[in-house]
């Protein structure tokens, strides 16, 4: 009995060719190929720091801080450079003469872009953490080595620096710890926001084949119900099934910035745009995903197995959009980083973080072209569609 059960489903698997060649060819190609891309975008974009120095003096701490973020891998440019740099390390022009008083301490001025990733902020805090020990240790040992000093305050001694430290978005304005902080969320929520729009894969590829399979399918293509008439509604009900969704994604990134504000001692101001952002790129996920699943649906076919697949390949793309919402600087994106834009659901995350960074044009544009996109697919698939050959399957 199994071996007659086993026969069966090996010929059905062996009739479609389709899913042989899409279970076997399409992940071998495809998740390498998103490997690479997101590998070649982390290894080209190291963190890329420029150095002011307004005094020749100071140069010997300049070289000290920048070898330390040379030797661990970041880029240093001095004083000006073409590229948009991930921070700004400012040497005033004093800080040389109160680095060399033991009884004074020396500012240095930080500028940290908003749209970079965690990597650049600890290789500046490294980098300068190495500096103040050297200045630390040079201090003690003239402190040893003069016996004639008396009133000196060793709190300078042991901290001789102050780090005024400042967030930039990438068109340069200045901007409150609150938006610092609101960019790192919006890093969390892409991280959880995609792979949310995927149950709308099952609704739309089961509410198509399941009318199949429940024999409902053929009387609903021979009424006067039109083919876009019959993928648009599987649609329309998916986004409002989204916006219910949606409210409720709402609610937990209040909860959950609430949570952090409490155990970090740290403001995030969610303003009324960024929840609606939120809530349009959410609902562009949700149109984004019907619009894949139904033309990978005509492109593949409407067996079970086949939907199993397209789940497969569409939870891939927002597994892959969500993820590098982490690591990503918008600011600094270019050839090869930029061809992560070609993945689906990559436009919705790059979107939100250009938002918080402060270049809302571009965030909007993306937007946009998503919704556009969406519905071409759609309009193409409601041309392709093929009942018959769907029922046959």
């Amino acid at each position: 009995m199994i071996r007659t059960v086993l026969k069966k489903e090996l010929l059905d698997i062996k009739r479609d060719k389709k899913l042989i060649l899409g279970s076997i060819i399409l992940p071998f190609i495809l998740l390498p190929l998103i490997g690479i891309i997101l590998y070649a975008s982390v290894a080209v974009s190291p963190p890329v720091i420029e150095i002011i120095n307004y005094n020749q003096s100071n140069i010997p701490y300049v070289n000290l801080v920048a070898n330390y973020i040379l030797q661990n891998g970041g880029i240093v440019f001095y004083n000006k450079t073409n590229n948009t740099p991930d921070a700004v390390i400012i040497f005033p022009n004093d800080f040389s003469l109160n680095v060399s008083n033991i009884s004074k301490r020396a500012y240095l001025i930080i500028y940290i872009l908003i749209s970079s990733n965690q990597e650049t902020f600890n290789l500046v805090n490294n980098a300068l953490g190495n500096l103040e020990y050297n200045i630390v240790q040079s201090r003690v040992e003239y402190m040893i080595n003069a016996s004639h000093l008396y009133n000196v305050n060793y709190k300078d001694i042991i901290s001789p620096l102050i780090v005024k430290q400042k967030t930039v978005s990438i068109t340069g304005k200045g901007v409150p710890e609150s938006q610092a902080n609101l960019s790192e969320l919006a890093r969390i929520v892409g991280l959880v926001l995609f792979p949310s729009a995927t149950p709308v894969i099952f609704y739309v590829t089961e509410g198509i084949v399941g009318e199949k399979e429940r024999k409902t399918l053929e009387s609903l293509l021979a009424s006067p119900i039109s083919i876009r008439s019959f993928i648009f509604s599987k649609v329309i009900i998916s986004i409002l099934l989204g916006i219910l969704s949606s409210l409720g994604d709402i609610l937990g990134i209040v909860i959950f910035s609430s949570i952090i504000s409490y155990t970090t001692n740290s403001s995030v101001s969610i303003t009324l745009t960024f929840s609606l952002i939120v809530v349009c790129i959410y609902l562009l996920a949700v149109l984004l995903t019907a619009a894949l699943s139904v033309i990978l649906l005509i492109g593949l076919g409407g067996s079970m197995r086949n939907i199993q697949l397209i789940n497969f390949l569409v939870l891939t793309f927002g597994l892959v959009a969500s993820f590098s919402a982490l690591f990503i600087n918008v600011a600094s994106i270019s050839f090869p980083l930029n061809l992560i834009s070609i993945i689906p659901y990559e436009q919705l995350s790059l979107s939100m973080l250009y938002y918080v960074s402060g270049s809302t044009l571009i965030s909007y544009t993306l937007l946009i072209v998503t919704l556009v996109i969406s519905i071409i697919i759609l309009l193409i698939s409601s041309k392709l569609f093929n009942s018959e050959r769907l029922l046959l399957k």
